[in-house]
Order: C-alpha cells, then structure tokens, then sequence
C-alpha cells in the first residue's frame, strides 16, 4: 500500500509572510446566478443572509462599450442586469456573498438533470456556511426547505465526519434551485466560539432591567419614560396637528434607540451635527439623517458620499458655492449615483452659519442646475437655527421668532420666483417651537431637547408654561459626609453632569432639603436647607444634610446637550424601574470625529 505523505513545509511563527501585503483575509465570495432576485431571495429565507446592496443596470452600455469584453473575455453584447450583495454573518469585512446576473449570448448553461454543474466541472465552486447543531440542520432542510423551494436537492445524507485541524468537522451538501452547491458545516470545537447569524440570535436582557434605579451603577443618566411619552405627545400632537413635519435633534443624547422611540411616537428621522454621529446612527438603523451642519476635508466629503448610499435619505445644510460644488463631485466620483438632499442655509440672525437672501437665490439656483445635469444632489429647501432665541423671555422670543421666520419666508418667495420649487423649511427648535406654529413659515420643525427636558428648557426657555416636564436625569451616590454635617459629596461631578452657562447646576429631583452648591470633575457638593425658615424668609437657609454615605440621589441635570455625550449607556426608567438599556455612540464618535 503506498503511504500518502501529509507533510508540508509550514513556516515558523517567526517566518514573515511572503503573499499580498496587508491581506486581511476573505472579503466575498462571487457566484453567477441565472436570477439574481431569486437566488437572493432562497439565500436570504433559507439561509438568515441579510440584504446590503444591489445595482440594477439596462442592456446599454453593453460589456464592448464598457471595455469589458476586453477585461473580462465576456462576450461584446453582454450585460449585467442585477447585482445583489449579501451578509451572511456579524464579521465586519467578510462572509458577504455577491450574486450576478449575467446575460449574454455565448452564456454557457450546465445540461443533465435539474441543469446543475456536475462537482467535477471545471471552474465549479461552492459556498459553505457553519451551522452548530447538524441534526436540526438536516431536519429543517427535509421538512421545511426541500418542499417549499422547488428543485433543491439534499446530496449528502447522513453527513460525513472528517479529523482536520485537530477537531471533527461534519459536513453535509444542499443544491440550490438553479444548482450551486452549498456546504454545511459543523465544527466540533470552533463552532462554539461564533455567534449564529443575527435573524437567529436570541435576545439577552440586560440582567438591570426591571431593577429599581437604586441597583445602577453611578454615576448613570437616566430617561423617565413617562414623561418622555407626555412631551412627545405634546409636541407631535402640536406640530403634526399643524400639517408640519417634527425632526427631533440627538446630539444631545446620542443614542440611536432613543431616537428610534422618538420616531416611533411621530418624528420623521434625526437631525445630527457631525459626520461620525451620522455614520454611528446609520450603522444602528435610522435610515433618515439630516447632518444639519457642513463638513472640511475631501475624506470627510467621501464618507459623506457614501453614508447617502446606506440609508433612505440623506441630508446636508450648505451655505457655500465651492462646498456645494464639491459635495456634487463627490457623488459623483461613484459609477453609481446616490444623491444626497441639500437645504441651503440662511443666517436667521443667530450669526453662526448661512448665508444672506441674495445669496440663498444664487445658491438655489447653483444647487438646482447641479441636480439637473448631474443628478449628484437633490435641492430639497432652505433652512436656519435661531439659536439666539432659547432663554429670552416669552415676548422677545416671539418677536425674534418672527423676525427669523420673516427672512426664510422672504427666501423661499425669492426662489420660488426663479421657477424653483422648495418644497422644504426647515427651522425652530424645542425653545421656540410653540412661536414657529404660530408663524407657519416652517414646513418642518427641528425639536428633541424637549422632547426629553432638563431645567434649560423647563424654566429658562419657559416650556413649563406649556405643560412640558423634566425627564433627563442623573442618578449620583454619596460617598463622603463630614461628622459636622456642613457638606456632602456625591460622586457625579461636572465629567458625568456637563456644565453650560445657560443650564446651570443641577437639582435634586426629590430632596427639597438638599442643594448642589458646585460641582468638580468628579464630585457634586451638596449642601442642606431648612425648608421652613426658608419659606419664612423668602431666602435660602442653609441647614445640616441629612444624608449618609451611599445614598442615592437623583438629580435633573442644567443642560442635556452637555452631559448625554459623557455616558456609553441610557437607562429608560419608569416608576424608578429600569425598563431599558440603551447605548449611546459616544464612545465611537470621539474616536472618529
């Protein structure tokens, strides 16, 4: 009998690598499929893929007049009528199966039975996904694949089981309707070490959920839930009610879920201001982005570029010509096209971004032509920020409001005059979206702090007045009390609370008898009032706190926007219950700002 000889010249760990530089391993694996809809569509049910992109072409430009008969050897009246990329796992750069759809004169079709490649065909391949338990694999693939999906064939039953890389592996083969043969795989061991595909994860509950607030961690940012859903109903009962649109701001807290709540309860999609908070949000599911704000470098114009091609609709703020232009030649750099909406800012007094009216109509008019002969952007309308307005008084602000709204309306007529629709206007804010009802220039209101509400908006913008309530908390612990009572320290200083002039500190939600006097990087200093000669005397009177080290205090924090981008989690509570766990992207969006 001759011996097979199984050794082979394996380098050293110390050897360098001699192949392509810089390989990261398997992207995608491309297969050539008779429908590419069809295909995808077995994929995706039998086999949990996830869609991610496609690309649908006429018959012209065919292969010879896009070169590529010459590059690939198709035939000259070939074309590629549909392309679809799948997902077929968590990994971030592979496990992606791309399908295409070819039709072409020459194109050869396997014969015999069913008109699948034969295993021994030259040029055959296949696919092979990893599976954990394999006596449910084949169980599922007799009861529920073959009857459903006809013309699928189960080859291999009962699988085989192979000694390699020091574990079992067990291996089975399934054909698909139009004949590419896909493996199944179970490892022994490394099967253990993987997640199974998304569709089939099981959902873990945070062990903090339906624990009373005292069991967080401190210090912890806290949604109450209940009065969240009180302002959302306020302010979308009023702005839909209108026939107006309501955009709801997350930069203040950063946290895709939340915003999802929002849209859920009436809001049409998100407004952000950076570029890396756009990428994070899309990357968790909200699909309609308005990056109210304008990016520097030709890196970022790319990722721009390409966050348009990952969610439903993408929108920018620009106020400059050469912004514009380069904007466009950034779509356009792609062969395939997504255009990106633009609304061109006015300077609506608050003198931080935008343009005059003059300028407005010019830049319509740029945009507009941009769109018409490139199709690169979409000129949706104008916007502005009167972020002058928030803590003026009831009176001034409705004036400034007024005066605001008076330069977008005159705008909108303006370009309207040139033949140009603007079929959007988007502008006002949480602080003021009660006078821009009013006003009724708007077509969109942009609101989220509110939504939410912190002491800024309850009192210095005066929404208490409006039936709004507090509901962004943070929860502190005291950690150290002197014998003399005079003070007391929590643990939630000014890295966990913010701090913004206009919010000022924070106060205690339920202690009365307590004040914060200051906070430090990691301390808030409180410091007792006696209520009773306090009220005697109209003026605060200081006391001895009544606190021991590792009480819990919950405090409302001055201002959201300078606190919800400290914290990685939100903790929605209702009743002082902890109902959800949400994450935030802070901890990538300052990684890649």
């Amino acid at each position: 009998m001759n011996k097979i000889n199984h050794t082979h010249n394996v380098p050293s760990p110390a050897t360098q690598g001699t192949g392509i530089p810089t390989n990261m391993g398997l992207d995608h694996v491309g297969i050539v499929v008779p429908n590419a809809q069809e295909a995808a569509s077995f994929l995706m049910e039998v086999f949990d893929a996830e869609f991610d992109w496609e690309v649908k072409r006429d018959p012209t430009p065919t292969a010879r007049e896009r070169g590529w008969s010459e590059i690939f050897g198709v035939h000259p009246d070939a074309y590629m009528p549909h392309v679809i990329m799948l997902k077929c796992g968590d990994n971030v750069l592979t496990q992606y199966i791309e399908l295409f759809q070819w039709s072409s004169p020459d194109q050869y079709k396997p014969q015999g039975e069913g008109g699948w490649h034969k295993f021994s065909d030259l040029g055959n391949s296949y696919i092979s996904f990893t599976v954990k338990d394999m006596d449910r694999v084949v169980s599922h693939i007799k009861s529920t694949v073959i009857p459903k999906w006809q013309g699928t064939r189960f080859i291999q039953d009962p699988p085989m089981q192979f000694p390699l890389r020091g574990e079992v592996c067990t291996s089975t083969f399934l054909v698909s309707p139009w004949g590419m043969w896909i493996e199944l795989t179970a490892w022994s061991q490394s099967k253990e070490k993987g997640k199974v595909i998304k569709a089939q994860q099981e959902y873990e509950p945070n062990p903090l959920i339906g624990q009373h607030i005292n069991e967080l961690p401190t210090p912890a940012f806290m949604i109450d839930l209940d009065v969240v859903d009180h302002n959302i109903n306020l302010m979308s009962s009023r702005i839909l009610g209108k026939g107006m649109e309501w955009r709801a701001p997350a930069k203040g807290h950063k946290c895709p879920e939340l915003a999802k709540y929002m849209i859920q309860k009436g809001a049409n999609g998100v407004v952000l201001l950076t570029l890396a908070e756009a990428e994070a949000f899309a990357a968790a599911g909200i699909e309609d982005i308005y990056l109210a704000n304008i990016v520097g470098s030709k890196e970022e114009l790319e990722r721009l570029s390409l966050l348009a091609k990952r969610v439903k609709r993408l929108r920018v703020a620009v106020d400059n010509e050469e912004y514009l232009q380069d904007l466009a030649a950034a779509v356009k750099h792609w062969e395939i096209t997504t255009p990106i909406e633009v609304l061109i800012e006015l300077n609506i007094n608050h003198n931080r971004c935008g343009v005059t009216i003059p300028e407005a109509v010019k830049l319509a008019r740029q945009a507009k032509e941009i769109e018409t002969t490139t199709k690169a952007i979409i000129f949706a309308g104008i916007t502005g920020y009167e972020g002058h307005t928030p803590i003026l008084s009831p009176e001034e602000k409705t004036l400034e409001t007024k005066k605001a709204h008076g330069i977008l309306a005159k705008a909108q007529a303006l370009i309207e005059q040139e033949g140009i629709k603007v079929k959007i206007v988007s502008a006002g804010g949480s602080c003021n979206y009660i006078d821009s009802l009013e006003e009724g220039v708007v077509t969109e209101i942009q609101a989220g702090g509110g939504a939410i509400g912190d002491l800024l908006y309850h009192n210095k913008a005066h929404l208490k007045d409006h039936g709004h309530k507090m509901g962004a908390l943070i929860l502190t612990q005291i950690i150290s009390v002197p014998h003399d009572k005079s003070r007391a320290m929590g643990n939630a200083g000014f890295k966990a609370v913010g701090w913004h002039p206009f919010g000022g500190l924070p106060q205690p939600r339920d202690r009365s008898d307590l004040r914060v006097i200051g906070l430090s990087a990691e301390h808030t200093k409180f410091e007792g009032v006696d209520q009773e000669r306090s009220a005697q005397l109209n003026e605060m009177v200081k006391s001895d706190v009544q606190v021991n080290r590792g009480d819990k205090i919950v405090l409302i924090p001055g201002y959201t926007d300078a606190m919800g981008f400290l914290h990685r989690e939100i903790y929605g509570i209702r009743n002082d219950r902890v109902e959800s766990v949400w994450k935030t992207v802070s901890n990538v969006t300052w990684s890649s700002q």
